[in-house]
C-alpha cells in the first residue's frame, strides 16, 4: 500500500500529463524494473475516478503501455536474444539457474505460457524474453498477450476506480483480486499438466502391441 501511495503522489500532480508518466511507468514495468504494472494499472484508476483522466481514455493508453513493453522485450529476444544473453549485462539479469528455469517452463507448456506470463509478475519480463529467442511469430504473440491483457488490464483499472476513494478497502481488495488471480494461474498449470499426463498415458496404451 506504500508503494501504491507513493506512486500516485508522484503521478497526480502531472494532471492530464498523467497519461504520458503512466504510459512510461508500464514500458518500464515490460523491462523489468521493480514496479507492480497491478499497481500501476489500479493508480490509472484512481486517477480517472478523481476526474483527473478519463477512464476509456486510461484503459486504451495502459493496453498500449503494456503491450508496447511486453512487444519491445519480445522483439530484443528474437533479434538479439543470444549477443544478451551472453553479455555481462544479461548474465546479470539472467543468471545461469534462472535462464534454466525459464526455459525449461517454455519447452513445457510451448507458446501457451506467453498467456500465463502476464499473471507471473517476478517471470514476466524473462518469459517474453525467452519466447522471443524461440522464434515464437509476432502474430501469435500479440494474439496471446493481447488477450491475456485484455482481462487483467480493465479489471485492475476497474478495483483502483471502483474503490480508490477508499484506500484501506483497496488494499483489501488487491490482496484479494491477487490471490484470485495466482490460485487461477496455478489450476490452469494443474489442468494443463494432469491433461497432457493423461493424453501421454492415453498414447503409450494405444501404442502397445
Amino acid at each position: 500500500m506504500q508503494l501504491l501511495i507513493e506512486l500516485l503522489t508522484f503521478i497526480q500532480p502531472y494532471g492530464t500529463w498523467s497519461y504520458v508518466v503512466i504510459f512510461a511507468v508500464l514500458l518500464a514495468c515490460g523491462f523489468g524494473v521493480p514496479i507492480p504494472e497491478d499497481i500501476t494499472l489500479v493508480v490509472g484508476g484512481i486517477l480517472a475516478a478523481r476526474g483527473i483522466i478519463d477512464f476509456n481514455y486510461c484503459i486504451v493508453l495502459c493496453m498500449a503501455g503494456v503491450l508496447v513493453g511486453d512487444g519491445t522485450v519480445f522483439f530484443l529476444g528474437r533479434t538479439m536474444g543470444n549477443k544478451v544473453l551472453s553479455s555481462r549485462l544479461g548474465q546479470y539479469i539472467m543468471p545461469e539457474k534462472r535462464n534454466a528455469a525459464v526455459r525449461r517452463l517454455v519447452d513445457k507448456y510451448g507458446d501457451k505460457i506467453i498467456f500465463m506470463a502476464r499473471f507471473m509478475p517476478g517471470l514476466r519480463t524473462p518469459l517474453f524474453f525467452a519466447t522471443g529467442t524461440y522464434q515464437v511469430p509476432y502474430w501469435k504473440f500479440l494474439l496471446l498477450d493481447g488477450f491475456a491483457a485484455l482481462i487483467s488490464v480493465p479489471l485492475w483499472i476497474y478495483v483502483g476506480y471502483l474503490f480508490g476513494a477508499n484506500l484501506e478497502e483497496l488494499e483489501k481488495v488487491i490482496r484479494k483480486f491477487q490471490f484470485g488471480i495466482y490460485a487461477s494461474i496455478v489450476a490452469i498449470l494443474i489442468l494443463t499438466i494432469g491433461y497432457f499426463y493423461m493424453k501421454r498415458r492415453m498414447l503409450t496404451k494405444t501404442n502397445i502391441p
